[in-house]
This record gives C-alpha cells, structure tokens and sequence, in this order.
C-alpha cells in the first residue's frame, strides 16, 4: 500500500514537470491521481481523512446532480495535482539543509550577536521565515532543532517566546514564498500571477515582521540574555564555515525568485509550473553542490523512503479538494448566489473588505481549514463584483489565510507547535498571538486597499 501511494506521488509529479514541455495524457494523470486517492486515503490522519471525504463526497454530488461530462470529472479530480508536484520538489530542499549541517551556521550567529531577548527574537523569526520560503512543512522540526536548546536555556518564559517567533516566522513567509501551498491556491483561484502578488506580499512579510518585534519588545521581551559561549560549544570549523553557509542561503532564495521572474518574462510554463521548474532546478544544483559528500547518499535514500511519503496527508487532501472545486466551477452554482451576495456587497461597500477576513478568520477557529477556506472564499469573491483589483483580493486572501493558521488551534502549525513545545494548542493560537492578529490584520486591510488605489 505503501509503495504504490509512494509510486503514485512520483508518477504524478514526473507528469507534470513533463507537462511543462509537452502535453500529457489526461486518463494517465486521473489513473495516477486515483491510486493515489485509494490508497493514500487510508493512510492520512483522522483530521485529514474526515474533511478530505467531506470535499469528495460534495464534490461528486455537485457532479452527478448536475450531470456533468466525465471529461469534467477527469480534469476537476486532477486540477490540484500539480500542487502535489511543488510540495515533493520543495522537499528536495530538505536535502542539502541536512547534508550541509546549516543548522550549525543558524546556531553560530545564534551565539555570537545576541545580547537582548527583543533582538535573538527577531532573529528567531527571520531565520524561520527564510527557512520556510524552501522547507515549507519541515520548517518546525528544523526550527525547533535549532533554537529548542539555546532558548530553553537563556530566555525565560521560551514556550511563548518560541511558539509565537516560529508561527509568526514562518506564516509570514507565506505572502511571498513561492512554494508556500496558500499562495499557489490564491494564484490559482484568483488567476493572479506570482509576480504580483511578490512585492506586495513581501512588503505584507516584513511589516508583519516589524509588528510582531515591536509588539514583543514593548511588552515583555526588554532584558538581557545570559551569554551563549557559556552553555553552547563553537567549533572553528563552523565558525569558518558560517559566513559561507549564509551566503549560500540568500542564494538559494534569490535564485528561485530570479528564475520564477525570467520564465515569467518569457512566457515559460503556467504560474505553478514556472515555480515547479525553479524549485526543481535550483534544489537540484543545491544537491549537486554535495555530490561528494558521504552523506548525501544516506540524506537521498531516506528521502526516497520516508521524504516523499510526508507529502500523502496533503496530497490526498487536494485531490478532493480539486475535485470540489472543479465541481463548482462547472455546474454553474455560483451563478445562483452571486447575485445575493453582490446585493451584500452592495450594501456593505468597501467595508465588505473587513467583513470577509472577519467571516473567514471566525470560519477557520470553529475547524475549517483555511486552505478550504481560501478556495471557497476566493471563487466567490470572483463571482461578485468588489471595488478592488484581483491582487488586492488575492493579498486579502493570503492576509486572512496566514492569520488563520496562527490563530486556530485546529490549524496544523498550531497542533505541530503545540506538539514540539509540550504547551496546548488553545495557549499558542489564542492566548499567545490574539493580540498581534489584531495589529496585523488591521495593517494588512489598510495595506490591501491602499495597493489598489
């Protein structure tokens, strides 16, 4: 079972980077898609299972009432396969992370710059929001790894300090990164480019960034930390290797951006296949930067038995979720409630800015899942007429998606986090970030309305 959900997953991203230069077959994309559904789905988590066979139930009831073609069938069951694809490339990432020990250079400056709880903060969160542009899901562990022994011994209340840097770190990242799963669905469902949404979203990033800092340093993090030489060992290997491990880094995210941006200007491949090439490219140069390292055989294998199996919870996920959407999108459904809910936005006007991230956010904290959400949210704010530009809707959406998985404790990076820290869900989505969310949901609103003037 476990080996054809594993063939399944390969079968399935081989497809789609071959997609990216010829055409491919359809009925050979649904086979593949299909055994991956059949035996992924009996390997997801409860959560997982229960709402992706919600999604797929309602998704083949819109087919079959509606008597829709089984072309269409074929096509809505694949339409998110090729966010599968991304999410197995931008795993290979995790490769020469682990290979080249960059933990180690995350932990020299760790030890070497830092004197104030506020500023090793600050770090905490740019170091996790850089990570989480390549490792998207692995981030946590790596994070955790890295910070867990140092905080725990130099920084009071370190839970709420950790909790709050990683989540804050890493769903910022989500307004720019280009492998982050959110805004691959935002450029898919709103149509909008990549390269649109870059700045804006990166602007988004580092106000929420400064938000997060000020907020911290303001309130409770103000005194000085005990110094690190005292509690951690360098090594003069990794002091040597430090500043060019840095350097390699930046690289690495420049290089994705630059290649995202040159297939764009030259009209390469779709919006997410233009990412899919870059993460493949780039990870792959990344790789061969360690072919003669010992350990890049073991690093390979373990990716080939275990890696590409992380992406199943999710993979199986938006097969249903693809299926409903495609539902939607062709029996004509929104055309019954469109004009009900321009009648809203009539009445409301621009404030119905406010009111959708509001209803979105309150959505996801009763256990909706804001990746739904966004599909959900963002067809129909297409099918109405809002006084704003696609990008200005699609930063909404990614503002109200990132908030939500700081701030629900159903939402994974709050259960993981929780998880790693031994704290409750409640603690690190409620108690510890309500306030920020407010700050950042109130700068983002103005901001996305201000980008569209």
């Amino acid at each position: 079972m476990k080996s054809l959900c594993k063939i399944a997953i390969v079968a399935l991203t081989l497809l789609h980077i071959i997609k990216l230069f010829t055409p491919i077959n359809l009925v050979l994309l649904t086979f593949f898609t299909l055994l991956l559904l059949v035996f992924g789905l009996s390997m997801q988590k409860r959560g997982f299972r229960n709402i992706t066979l919600f999604f797929f139930t309602l998704g083949i009831a819109l087919l079959v009432y509606f008597e829709l073609p089984f072309t269409i069938w074929m096509s809505s069951l694949t339409s998110m396969t090729n966010i599968i694809a991304i999410i197995v490339v931008m795993q290979l990432f995790s490769i020469p992370i682990e290979v080249g020990h960059y933990s180690d250079t995350v932990e020299y400056w760790l030890k070497r710059l830092f004197k104030k709880e506020s500023s090793l903060y600050l770090f905490a969160m740019l170091v996790t929001n850089l990570f989480a542009s390549f490792l998207l899901f692995g981030t946590v562990p790596v994070m955790v790894s890295l910070f867990n022994k140092a905080l725990k011994n130099n920084v009071a209340q370190y839970q709420r300090f950790f909790a709050t840097a990683i989540m804050r770190g890493y769903t910022l990242a989500l307004f720019w990164a280009p492998g982050a799963i959110i805004i691959l669905l935002v450029m898919q469902v709103t149509h909008v480019s990549w390269s649109e949404l870059f700045l804006p979203g990166l602007i988004l990033s580092v106000m929420g960034l400064l938000t997060s800092y000020v907020l911290e340093h303001s309130t409770r993090l103000n005194k000085p930390i005990v110094s690190m030489s005292e509690t951690l060992h360098i090594s003069s290997g990794i002091a040597k290797n430090a500043p060019k491990q840095t350097v390699h880094i930046i690289l690495v995210i420049i290089s994705l951006i630059t290649c995202i941006s040159l297939f764009e200007n030259f009209s390469i491949a779709t919006g997410t296949g233009r990412i899919l090439l870059a993460g493949l490219i780039v990870s792959t140069i990344w790789i061969a930067y360690y072919r003669k390292q010992p350990e890049l055989k073991t690093a390979l294998k373990d990716y080939g038995e275990s890696g590409i199996m992380q992406a199943t919870d999710f993979s199986v996920f938006f097969i249903a979720v693809g299926l409903f959407a495609g539902a939607v999108d062709h029996s004509g459904i929104l055309g019954y409630i469109q004009p009900i809910l321009q009648e809203s936005v009539n009445h409301l006007g621009i404030f119905s800015i406010i009111v959708i991230p509001l209803l979105f956010i309150l959505i996801s904290i009763c256990g909706i899942h804001p990746l739904v959400l966004a599909i959900i949210f963002g067809k129909i704010l297409l099918a109405v007429s809002l006084p704003l530009p696609p990008v200005s809707i699609a930063l909404i959406l990614l503002l109200s998606a990132s908030i939500s998985f700081i701030i629900s404790p159903f939402a994974g990076m709050s259960l993981m986090t929780a998880k790693y820290l031994n704290v409750t869900p409640m603690e690190v989505a409620l108690k510890w970030n309500s306030l920020f969310c407010i700050l950042f949901l109130t700068e983002g609103l103005i901001f996305a309305y201000l980008w569209s003037l």
